[in-house]
């Protein structure tokens, strides 16, 4: 489980007798720990409905120089990208400092095994809204807002993603009501 129900997961634990393996009995009818402890039974199935507007649509094909091979140039590989991320023109900056390159499908490779750095903006603006988790019923404020997700690579002088993320959380910070996180390159050679 995720580190937020991680009191929760501490709570069902202190339902057990002490030494036992047997399992903790039922958390009382109409809790918060009854109703997390039947979503993590698999008694109740959660679903969230996908707005129109915040699915990728087109997936666009743009290139990066991978820092696996130390950001050479004519390394340059294919990774994807989504129309709705490249469309959105208040993130350009952002997009800029990713590195990517226009495709040259005669050059750059399509690579099996590789998944790129990603950077995910999250753009809030500031509007809250109220809801109801549908796995413990507790009321909650969420900033209303929409990710997109960026693949990012080295260039001729930023060599390490470290140097490629300070660039990506300047042009966010810039932008005032966003915030980023980054997920790291991955790659299982030929």
């Amino acid at each position: 489980m995720v580190k937020r129900f991680s009191r929760l997961k501490y709570a069902l634990e202190t339902l057990r007798t002490p030494n036992s393996t047997a399992p903790a009995p039922d958390a009382p009818a109409g809790t918060v720990a009854r109703k997390f402890q039947d979503y993590k039974a698999g008694k109740v199935t959660v679903s969230y409905t996908r707005e129109a507007s915040s699915k990728p649509g087109e997936i666009l094909k743009v290139s990066i120089l991978p820092f696996y091979f130390g950001g050479v140039a004519g390394t340059e590989a294919i990774v994807a990208q989504s129309k709705r991320a490249d469309d959105k023109a208040e993130l350009s900056g952002v997009q800029t400092q990713c590195n990517q390159v226009t495709v040259n499908a005669e050059t750059h490779a399509k690579l099996s095994r590789f998944i790129p750095a990603k950077a995910t903006v999250f753009d809030y603006g500031t509007a809250t809204t109220s809801e109801t988790s549908k796995i413990t019923g507790i009321r909650y404020d969420k900033k209303a807002g929409n990710s997109y997700t960026y693949p990012f690579g080295a260039n001729t002088t930023e060599k390490t993603p470290g140097e490629v993320r300070k660039g990506i959380l300047a042009a966010v910070t810039a932008l005032g009501t966003a915030s980023v996180s980054f997920s790291d390159e991955r790659y299982r050679g030929a």
